[in-house]
């Protein structure tokens, strides 16, 4: 990623993120307030079961929740993390935990659980590091979201192609790059495709990184052109092009069209043609 503020972990300023921190110790809100000052907008509750009452009232739209392995009352995180990751899949989850053996228990269950990122006090949970982190985490739980709404269309020996785009859309633009992160050559992604019957790889490329342009422009206020940027597209009107041309909506239009829905559904269209045109030539 390119400067200090990653994707999307900044909107524009009157849509900021919303943050709900629980059980967290003075010392610690101290420097959640420090980091985030003017970049998101920060709740707190002392417990996990008020976290899950904001969750569920006003804050249910909360772009990340942010929880130690234990609330004042003893409660542990691995006791609302699942919930979270299951009925707030778009809700990023960091882990204020501590660093060092003691802790590894908590890290593990708790990474299995759903977390997205961890904060280690003293470590990384200053300014620059906390902010960091969350746009980590948001990227993740994108990532993540995306994904599962790709898997239904996607053959399954073709995951980890996509997991991979989805996972570093930064760094992976094109087919090659997306073989070297692999460990393959292009011509063993070619066969990929192939032998499940599917797009070619240049066009399961071109969809996953769109399906993540219109989770953002769902999601968030952020604009074509920091997409583009962040995304690595040559420019703003590749990536409006692109979308024109794959989805048949303009990019101003997908965001009202539903964004991440949308290229879903033109993806499936897409893939339900080719099916046709190859049981044509079968004929």
């Amino acid at each position: 990623m390119r400067g200090e503020a990653p994707l999307l972990s900044v909107a524009r300023a009157s849509d900021l993120p919303a943050i709900v921190a629980a059980a967290m110790a003075m010392p610690q809100r101290a420097r959640l307030v420090d980091a985030f000052r003017g970049r998101a907008a920060l709740h707190f509750v002392d417990t996990f079961l008020a976290l899950l009452a904001a969750l569920r009232g006003r804050l249910d739209v909360a772009d990340a929740v942010i929880v130690p392995a234990r609330d004042a009352n003893g409660a542990e995180a691995l006791s609302v993390v699942p919930e979270i990751a299951r009925w707030w899949p778009r809700t990023a989850i960091i882990a204020y935990v501590g660093a060092g053996a003691q802790h590894s228990t908590d890290i593990r269950g708790l990474a299995a659980a759903g977390v997205h990122q961890f904060v280690f006090p003293g470590f990384d949970d200053s300014g620059v590091a906390l902010r960091a982190i969350l746009g980590a985490a948001r990227r993740q739980c994108a990532a993540d979201w995306v994904m599962h709404q790709l898997s239904i269309i996607v053959p399954v020996k073709l995951h980890p192609m996509v997991q991979m785009a989805l996972a570093r859309p930064d760094a992976i633009a094109t087919v090659r790059v997306l073989a070297d992160a692999l460990g393959v050559q292009r011509h063993t992604l070619f066969n990929w495709c192939v032998g499940a019957d599917f797009l070619r790889p240049e066009e399961v490329l071109v969809w996953a990184r769109l399906a993540l342009v219109g989770y953002y422009l769902e999601t968030t206020g952020t604009t074509v052109e920091t997409i583009a940027l962040e995304l690595s597209f040559p420019s703003d009107t590749a990536l409006r092009n692109s979308i024109t041309r794959y989805t048949g909506h303009r990019a101003t239009e997908l965001r009202r069209a539903g964004g991440l829905s949308a290229v879903v559904e033109a993806f499936a269209r897409r893939v339900a043609q080719r099916r046709r045109h190859s049981d044509l030539h079968l004929e």
